[in-house]
């Protein structure tokens, strides 16, 4: 009787040990699972920005020339700050998404931060602003831009360095992204003479 009870004893803590060792790798799993879920949005929003970035300032028919000079403006997609403009935590551009080289008003493009939320535009006027993330599963805690200005007669387009610190809700610590993009559109052919660039190349 005494060995049964003993080996009852034996059995059930042994089945207790299991079942906590079930418990944690069930909860490491989750916790693993849960940062790549918030690593896999972070990079989708991240090609986001990359991707209409690149496209900043495409004007696909171009109303006379620029002569080359700078500070001129050839078309409707420059020349006012809703057609380029960077701040340190805001970028406002436009794209000639029909190719028709008339602004419409869907063309007026843009990111930045409200809430903890990435936030795109989606209209010139009045300026219509879209969530593009979850504050309560993914919190975008800053979005910052640094314009480095390529001024050599042979640039291929000024360079935007995007950098996102973001928190998922699963993590206990943020992460920042780090992202350069080619302005191909933008250059010193278009440039304002007054445009802030944090770097300048000759």
């Amino acid at each position: 009787m005494v060995n049964l009870l003993v080996g009852l004893a034996l059995g059930l803590s042994m089945l207790s040990a299991a079942a906590v060792w079930v418990n944690l790798q069930w909860q490491n799993d989750r916790q693993i699972l849960l940062r790549s879920h918030s690593q896999q949005d972070v990079r989708a929003l991240m090609d986001t920005l990359v991707h209409d970035l690149r496209r900043a300032n495409f004007q696909a028919l171009r109303a006379g020339s620029d002569n080359g000079l700078p500070g001129l403006c050839p078309s409707a997609f420059c020349g006012l700050a809703e057609d380029f403009d960077v701040s340190s935590h805001q970028i406002l551009f436009s794209v000639d998404r029909n190719d028709n080289g008339l602004k419409d008003n869907n063309e007026c493009s843009g990111f930045r931060v409200n809430a903890k939320e990435l936030q795109t535009k989606t209209a010139c006027q009045p300026p219509v602003w879209s969530t593009l993330s979850d504050s309560k599963n993914l919190q975008i805690l800053e979005l910052n831009f640094r314009l480095q200005c390529d001024n050599s007669p042979d640039n291929q387009g000024d360079l935007l360095v995007v950098q996102l610190r973001s928190q998922a809700s699963s993590d206990k610590w943020p992460s920042t992204w780090q992202r350069l993009v080619r302005l191909r559109n933008h250059s010193a052919h278009v440039r304002p003479a007054a445009q802030n660039c944090t770097d300048n190349s000759a």
